[in-house]
């Protein structure tokens, strides 16, 4: 199978947060498709938080695109000083929710969007640490710390009249830790095992 063919590229907005380009490109079929809109975000990272009680520790944060509070799991970008996605979402942990000690391991990695964006998004599962020390939330950021049983957040997710809507990334990261439980054989997760 061949590529298409930029024939032409132009950055259209350089922020901090994100670029958005605008490619010309040629098919192989030879077909011009002179504006295609390319949105470069940063890697992203997601993380499922359980803790001793089989809850998962989850964040509502105020998502202004939708102008609502949206249930989350703890997530956010990979910093260019973070050495790997592994430490950018332990870092969040700690600056979100307080979370520190426990185990976090990396469940799996995801496009957001292939067709028009450029990042990942590595999906994360942290158990046995605890939220012992004080969030550091960044300028602007609105939320608040829930605990939901596991239960109830896969019944929310499998029942689509729950009401309950979550951003799909997470439902993403959700998939993943589910599938990580499910297929391991450590100690620590057999208990979780037997609740999926």
């Amino acid at each position: 199978m061949e590529k298409w063919q930029t024939t032409n590229s132009k950055t259209i907005v350089d922020d901090i947060w994100l670029k958005l380009r605008v490619d010309s490109c040629t098919t192989p079929a030879g077909g011009k498709v002179d504006t295609y809109y390319v949105l470069e975000y940063g890697d992203w990272a997601n993380c499922v938080v359980i803790d001793a009680e089989n809850n998962l520790v989850m964040v509502r944060h105020y998502r202004h695109g939708i102008d609502k509070f949206v249930p989350e799991f703890v997530s956010g970008g990979i910093e260019k000083d973070d050495p790997s996605p592994a430490e950018g979402i332990k870092r969040e942990l700690e600056e979100e929710i307080g979370y520190v000690g426990g185990e976090v391991y990396e469940t799996g990695v995801s496009y957001p969007n292939p067709a028009s964006q450029t990042n990942k998004v590595y999906s994360f599962l942290a158990i046995g640490g605890d939220c012992t020390k004080q969030p550091q939330l960044e300028a602007g950021e609105s939320l608040s710390i829930e605990k939901v049983s596991l239960d109830e957040l896969i019944e929310s997710t499998e029942n689509p009249g729950s009401g309950v809507i979550y951003q799909s990334m997470h439902i993403a990261s959700l998939f993943f830790a589910r599938s990580f439980i499910k297929r391991s054989s450590l100690d620590s997760l057999q208990g979780l095992k037997k609740l999926l």
